[in-house]
């Protein structure tokens, strides 16, 4: 059964009923000091591939560009891919991505076995991707950190295979901002993510950490770039989102016309009346 996709551009958050919440948020200092959002959220619905990236501060957008091109080099939609064309899609992006243009780049596919799904991870530099445990907080597997930027390395990561065997597991994609807000909000035990944070409806853990982010009154932080997935709860959809890899004029802009407005969703049918919108926000749509 399908579930509804939405969107609100002001904040910047995405979420799909019962399964997924996305959120970007712009350093405290980025749009005062002329520098764009360097980090990127996509999420390929039909494909079930979910992917972020942090670019510098001197080139924010190269984020996007790896992460639009990966869109582009991907097998047709709605149908199983192996690890072995998502591995020649990794190894393209990374291929044409130039120097100047260095960011990370974590990412999953999500295929769906039987009753099992299995997960396609695969990162370079310090974004993350981290399988939870929503019953305690605790991490079941995250990856290392490495200087294997795009941009900056002639070798593409490689692809690890992770078993999804039970309901409770949830998955998130990160870059390091998040987890250092995480960490200022509430200081995390070594192996172990907050048990707050999954004290809600997995659609509605985004808004929960920003809230407790903003409650928290923290004056120095850097872009955040967070999803969170239930593997077992997702629907394909016929749409890719990406959000963010933002250059300066565009970050200026959208600052000083969201800052007083609080945002409401967008349901998927009336995205097409609120395209203006969406690119005051440095939202994409593309469609399959």
């Amino acid at each position: 059964m399908a579930k509804p996709v939405f969107i609100n551009p002001v904040k910047r958050m995405v979420k799909q009923k019962g399964s997924l919440s996305a959120l970007l948020v712009t350093g405290s200092d980025k749009v005062e000091s002329g520098f764009g959002n360097g980090d990127c959220l996509f999420m390929d619905f039909s494909r079930l591939l979910f992917a972020v990236s942090d670019g510098s501060e001197r080139h924010p957008n190269a984020s996007r560009l790896l992460l639009e091109r990966l869109a582009d080099v991907l097998p047709a939609p709605y149908i199983s891919f192996d690890i072995d064309a998502l591995q020649d899609a990794i190894r393209k992006i990374y291929a044409a991505q130039k120097y100047t243009h260095k960011c990370t780049f974590s990412c999953v596919a999500l295929v769906k076995k039987k009753r099992e799904f299995t997960a396609y991870i695969s990162s370079g530099g310090d974004s993350s991707v981290i399988v939870a445990d929503s019953s305690d907080g605790s991490i079941i597997f995250k990856t290392a950190s490495d200087m294997n930027f795009s941009g900056r390395s002639n070798k593409a990561p490689g692809i690890s295979t992770f078993g999804l065997k039970s309901p409770g597991l949830k998955i998130i994609l990160a870059t390091d901002g998040f987890i250092e807000a995480l960490n200022k909000i509430q200081k995390t035990e070594q192996g172990r993510l907050p048990e707050w944070l999954f004290k809600a409806p997995v659609c509605g853990i985004a808004g929960k950490f920003s809230r407790r982010f903003k409650a928290k009154k923290i004056f120095n932080y850097d872009d955040i770039g967070m999803m969170i997935i239930d593997p077992f709860a997702i629907c394909r959809d016929d749409k890719t989102i990406v959000i963010g890899g933002t250059l300066p004029a565009k970050e200026a802009l959208f600052a000083s016309s969201f800052a007083l407005r609080t945002g409401n969703w967008v349901e998927k049918e009336r995205w097409p009346e609120n395209a203006d919108l969406f690119d005051s926000a440095v939202i994409t749509i593309k469609d399959e």
